[in-house]
């Protein structure tokens, strides 16, 4: 599911920037320029939005950001809004998954069948927790 959420952007006299989701408690990433600051900004987001799910909390209602207006301050040359899009699960798949090793128990003449047939247990394994996790989700 894509998620989208106004990005509060901030430039420094130096050129760099920050992003501010009000939001999400005011959350903030960083960078030496707009492009390193944006992707940033979509990890920032899309790790945050991840955990909240992934702990069954309620996602946030992101605000109208027609009525935001970022005030510039004595800090910075420049604030300006824009929407932060973010595919999460799909962010999450290439970003924040990374395999762990499990010790389960299989009847010994399916394994026997599986390496007969050259079966790939671990991916007969996530296809089939992937599949209960999207079932799950969309109850």
């Amino acid at each position: 599911m894509i998620y989208s959420y106004p990005g509060c952007f901030f430039q420094r006299p130096d050129g760099r920037y920050c992003v501010v989701f009000t939001d999400l408690n005011n959350l903030a990433a960083f960078g030496n320029d707009f492009d390193k600051t944006l992707a940033n900004g979509v990890e920032l987001l899309a790790r945050y939005i991840y955990n909240l799910i992934i702990k069954n909390q309620p996602v946030p209602t992101p605000s109208d950001i027609t009525k935001l207006k970022p005030d510039v301050g004595d800090q910075y040359t420049r604030a300006f809004l824009k929407i932060i899009n973010v595919d999460v699960e799909e962010y999450a798949k290439y970003h924040f998954e990374k395999n762990v090793n499990r010790t389960v128990s299989v009847t010994k003449w399916l394994d026997d069948f599986a390496v007969k047939q050259n079966i790939d247990l671990s991916k007969i394994l996530n296809d089939a927790l992937l599949k209960e996790y999207k079932s799950r989700q969309n109850k």
